[in-house]
C-alpha cells in the first residue's frame, strides 16, 4: 500500500509511512521466563490449517466470559448486593479465564508468523479484541473492588 501526500500528510510523511513496519515485542520477565515459552510450546498443538483469526476469537470469548457472567448474573451496579454477593468461585474462575486469554493472545501472534498469514487485517483484529479485553477487565475488577 502506497501512501500519497495529502493536505494532512507531507510527502516526507507519506514517504515514512510506506516504511514503517510494526514491530511488536515485550521484555516483561513473566513474558521473557513465562508467557513466551509456554505460548511457543502450545502453538506446536495446533494444526498449521488452524487461522491466527480463529485462535485471537477463542482468547477473546475467554476474556469477555466473567464479564458476561459477573454482570448478568450479579447486576450491572458497581456495588456488590447483600442479598447477591459476588460467589468465591468467581474469584477463581476470573484470573483461569484471563490466563488462557493471554496465552491465546501469545499464541495468535506465534501462529501467524509460522504459517506466513500475518498481515493487518489480523493485527487489527487482535488489538481490537484486546482493547475490548481490557475495558472488560477493568468493568470486572471494578465490580469486585
Amino acid at each position: 500500500m502506497t501512501f500519497k501526500p495529502t493536505p494532512y500528510l507531507s510527502k516526507k510523511q507519506c514517504e515514512a509511512l510506506n516504511e514503517y513496519k510494526y514491530a511488536g515485542g515485550c521484555t516483561g520477565i513473566t513474558f521473557i521466563w513465562f508467557y513466551n515459552p509456554l505460548a511457543n510450546y502450545l502453538v506446536n498443538f495446533f494444526p498449521e490449517y488452524v487461522a491466527p483469526n480463529v485462535i485471537t476469537l477463542i482468547g477473546f470469548i475467554f476474556s469477555s466470559m466473567p464479564f458476561f457472567v459477573l454482570f448478568s448474573q450479579y447486576g450491572t451496579k458497581f456495588e456488590n448486593e447483600v442479598n447477591n454477593p459476588i460467589p468465591q468461585w468467581f474469584f477463581f474462575f476470573y484470573p483461569f479465564c484471563y490466563f488462557w486469554y493471554r496465552m491465546f493472545d501469545e499464541m495468535d501472534g506465534k501462529q501467524a508468523r509460522r504459517t506466513g498469514n500475518s498481515g493487518p487485517l489480523g493485527l487489527l483484529f487482535d488489538h481490537g479484541c484486546d482493547a475490548f479485553s481490557m475495558g472488560f477487565n477493568c468493568m470486572v475488577v471494578a465490580k469486585c473492588v
